[in-house]
């Protein structure tokens, strides 16, 4: 029979008060039975809570709340377990925790399984909150609201953003709103014209249909004990580790501290695993923002929202704003990617 686990004990402990019971359980089936307390009440409705906000507003998400929900437990089973060893990182704030958990895991399931609609809601959710005449605010139920900032317009019409949800075509050609304009332009112009704040997924959906954008079939998850042989462009492993926030301040310490050119010519070509801008990522996660990604670019805001929408840069496109050959690049971005495999996977 295996022996317990020791209970964790000690006034310095900096973990939450909510895991007392599960630091001191006496024994392994004492432990099991804390983190199932723990997951069957407070924990637990929290976790639901935020899935149901995240996947139940967007038309792609909602018939898929329970496997992610089962997904964020195992997670947090996981992690729980191993609160009690002393390899565990105490947890601080659980309730912070779980959110973070349970959003970082509904974000990663909708990447998978629909990465042309995430890398447009990601494009969507940059450009409302970057134009000077557009917000992108939280409301107090945790949900993205996009509207319109100017202060002198036309008066919207009554029952205007119904109209738009429910038929989005046909509102703008009413409107007389052009749908082939840039983006950040047709956000301003239909928010505009909206009589109320609008849900950031209920936008996309909306838009998304307008413009065609949608995914063929739900993308094949990957195999994670799949040989690293298979694995092409090392990328896609870095952009994994981006799912979670632990993980993603790891990788960026390590990136900020490559070189300068080395970092750049890996940062504006890194691709996630269907072929989009690792970089469009970030901000979303609340860990980089817009203002940390130009300094490890060394670029000035304008000059990296004028890039934004070209990412990921092709390598003569590197190549130009570097001053340097596309060979020069390729060997600065190989030379990155070994520099962070060596630090990331630590001591043998």
């Amino acid at each position: 029979m295996r022996p317990a686990t020791a209970p964790r004990h000690g006034g310095t402990d900096p973990s939450d008060v909510r895991l007392r019971p599960l630091l001191q359980a006496a024994s392994d089936a004492a432990a099991s039975l804390a983190i199932e307390e723990l997951l069957g009440g407070e924990v637990g409705a929290l976790a639901r809570d935020v899935v149901r906000r995240e996947l139940n507003h967007s038309s792609v998400g909602a018939a898929y709340t329970e496997d992610v929900l089962a997904d964020v437990r195992l997670r947090l089973m996981r992690k729980l377990s191993s609160l009690r060893t002393d390899s565990g990182t105490p947890i601080e704030n659980l309730l912070a925790y779980v959110s973070v958990v349970a959003e970082n895991a509904c974000y990663a399931f909708l990447r998978v399984q629909h990465p042309e609609r995430t890398r447009f809601r990601n494009r969507v959710r940059y450009a409302v909150s970057h134009h000077p005449s557009t917000s992108l605010t939280r409301d107090e139920a945790g949900l993205w609201r996009c509207q319109t900032t100017q202060a002198v317009r036309r008066a919207p019409d009554a029952g205007a953003t119904q109209q738009f949800l429910d038929a989005p075509s046909g509102w703008l050609s009413a409107s007389r709103i052009d749908q082939t304009l840039p983006l950040p332009a047709l956000l301003n112009a239909v928010l505009a014209r909206l009589d109320r704040p609008i849900e950031l997924d209920r936008l996309v959906d909306a838009l998304a249909a307008v413009l065609g954008i949608a995914d063929a079939h739900p993308a094949r998850a990957r195999d994670d004990r799949a040989p690293a042989r298979d694995i092409v462009d090392p990328a896609p492993v870095v952009s994994d580790l981006l799912e979670q926030r632990q993980a993603l301040l790891a990788v960026w310490e390590e990136i900020v501290q490559l070189p300068p050119r080395q970092r750049t010519a890996l940062l504006l070509n890194l691709r996630d695993p269907e072929g989009g801008a690792v970089l469009h990522m970030l901000p979303g996660t609340g860990v980089v923002p817009m203002e940390g990604i130009a300094a490890a670019l060394e670029m000035a805001g304008p000059e990296l929202d004028a890039l934004w929408d070209k990412l990921p840069l092709d390598d003569l496109s590197i190549a130009a704003q570097l001053g340097l050959t596309r060979q020069q690049v390729i060997n600065l971005r190989k030379a990155a990617r070994a520099r962070l495999a060596r630090r990331l996977r630590g001591p043998a």
